[in-house]
């Protein structure tokens, strides 16, 4: 019986190639073991197949099972699999500068908040409605923060009584 690959290691999603003979064999079965699950591929006596190894635990074993006059005999190839390289991408705006991490999640989550249903219901209030719900937004803040760090309690107060004078003096405009 031989049992040969032509490589014995891949980047995950490339492509290999096994190549076997068992003369006088009764039945012949490839396993492949990837370290997440085991397959079992029934093959024909003496052939060639490839195959792309995809996510592996680092290693994936090539296990070929040949029945010979009622005989189990094997033959084992470790393949070690290396994950495949990530690339990091840049999101730029209008002027080709890259945009910082925190600006793009704060995109992602405004474009999140302005398309859900909690918006809209929001959007639907009158004016006075909206400015109270933002005041309870401000306590419930005020509340949470305040439980986790006591000391933050003055400058919250000082930061909303900011916010509710810039809204009194905005109005009047």
């Amino acid at each position: 019986m031989t049992f040969n690959i032509d490589r014995r290691s891949v980047t995950e999603g490339d492509i290999v190639e096994i190549n076997w003979q068992c003369e006088g064999a009764e039945s012949v079965t490839l396993t492949i073991d990837n370290g997440y699950r085991s397959t079992d591929i029934p093959l024909e006596i003496n052939g060639t197949k490839r195959f792309r190894l995809n996510r592996s635990k680092g290693k994936t074993h090539l296990i070929l099972a040949v029945i010979i006059m009622g005989k189990r005999y094997t033959k084992k190839i470790n393949v070690r699999v290396k994950p495949m390289p990530t690339t990091r991408t840049e999101t730029i705006d209008q002027q080709g500068r890259s945009i910082p991490i925190v600006k793009r999640w704060w995109q992602q989550l405004l474009s999140r908040w302005h398309g859900s249903k909690v918006y809209h219901a929001y959007k639907m209030l009158p004016e006075t409605k909206q400015v109270i719900v933002k005041i309870l937004l401000l306590l419930w803040l005020l509340i949470i923060i305040s439980s986790i760090w006591p000391r933050i309690t003055f400058l919250t107060l000082g930061l909303m009584a900011i916010y509710l004078t810039f809204l009194l003096v905005r109005r009047k405009a």
